[in-house]
């Protein structure tokens, strides 16, 4: 599709509350460092600035995309021929009263757990380590160690697609492994979590515990999306990907690391091409020695063969 760019950005520019370019390289707002560059960036720093912007794309028929902390995307190598919706640090903070806060969904999981580590207030600590923002972690239902982010979440708010607001309590929301169907069809803004009331020291401990345990079983060492892949019923898909003897396996400057076999790493400045055949190498033959179908936890954006 092509996009009246100088159109488009004029009037972004004036309702976005917020950076707009075109042609920025989207590599580096990414966990895998890897992506070409977008058509239009968008950079609300206001949730109804969020808002202007997503009627006009609706009214105009705009392709878009929206962009959090880039934890979990594979973008192609081409980029994106659209607009990409940037949330992270230009919509990012959290309020507390007492055990409930208000947080704003570019906000990086990580500190929220840290800020509500030391108050005192448990129910996330366990997801220490989770790379990512709020809005992202929402999406996916995140989880670790039994404990999901779903369990906390008292409502979430945002728009949809065509700029109408929401706000949608717990009870509304359908949260399943790593999937909240109703949560992909809107934009989240920013959400409430009522915490527990815990001791600080006893959740500091948690989360260095959670910490050195991530170091020690995943390969943190180079740029990678985490999990590429979901558990499926009855497996565990690192393993299988290991059984199936590919740990170790590259191609171009991707690997699939020899430490956790569910993790594909960009060791040698890896094209997105290079990790998308290695995601196809993955399926076709865990599938042909196992019967098993896995199902991709990576998102990807822009064209690929």
């Amino acid at each position: 599709m092509q996009i009246d760019l100088n159109r488009h950005v004029s009037q972004l520019s004036e309702i976005a509350d917020g950076e707009v370019q075109t042609d920025r390289l989207l590599a580096p707002y990414t966990s895998y460092n890897i992506g070409g560059p977008t058509a239009v960036w968008v950079a609300p720093t206001t949730e109804s600035g969020v808002g202007r912007v997503l009627k006009l794309i609706h009214g105009n028929k705009l392709p878009f995309f929206i962009l959090g902390r880039g934890s979990n995307l594979l973008i192609s190598d081409n980029g994106w021929d659209g607009v990409t919706l940037y949330l992270a640090e230009n919509l990012s903070g959290f309020s507390f009263e007492k055990n409930l806060a208000k947080v704003l969904a570019g906000t990086l999981l990580m500190n929220l757990i840290r800020a509500a580590t030391e108050k005192g207030l448990g129910g996330m600590e366990l997801l220490a380590g989770i790379p990512g923002g709020i809005g992202g972690a929402l999406r996916m239902n995140a989880g670790a160690f039994g404990q999901e982010i779903e369990g906390i979440t008292e409502s979430v708010s945002g728009f949809e697609f065509d700029g109408t607001p929401f706000e949608v309590n717990r009870d509304r929301i359908n949260f399943g492994y790593r999937q909240v169907p109703e949560l992909n069809k809107v934009v989240i803004t920013s959400a409430r979590f009522n915490f527990e009331t815990a001791a600080a020291a006893t959740l500091r401990a948690r989360v260095a515990d959670i910490l050195a345990l991530r170091n020690k079983k995943q390969p943190l060492e180079h740029p990678s999306c985490g999990s590429v892949f979901k558990r499926p019923a009855g497996y565990y898909a690192g393993a299988l990907i290991e059984e199936a003897g590919l740990k170790g396996e590259r191609i171009g400057g991707a690997m699939i690391s020899p430490k956790h076999a569910g993790f594909i790493l960009n060791t040698d400045n890896a094209k997105a091409a290079d990790v998308y055949a290695l995601i196809r190498r993955i399926e076709a033959r865990v599938l042909d020695r196992f019967g098993v179908r896995l199902e991709r936890e990576v998102k990807l954006i822009g064209e690929f063969d």
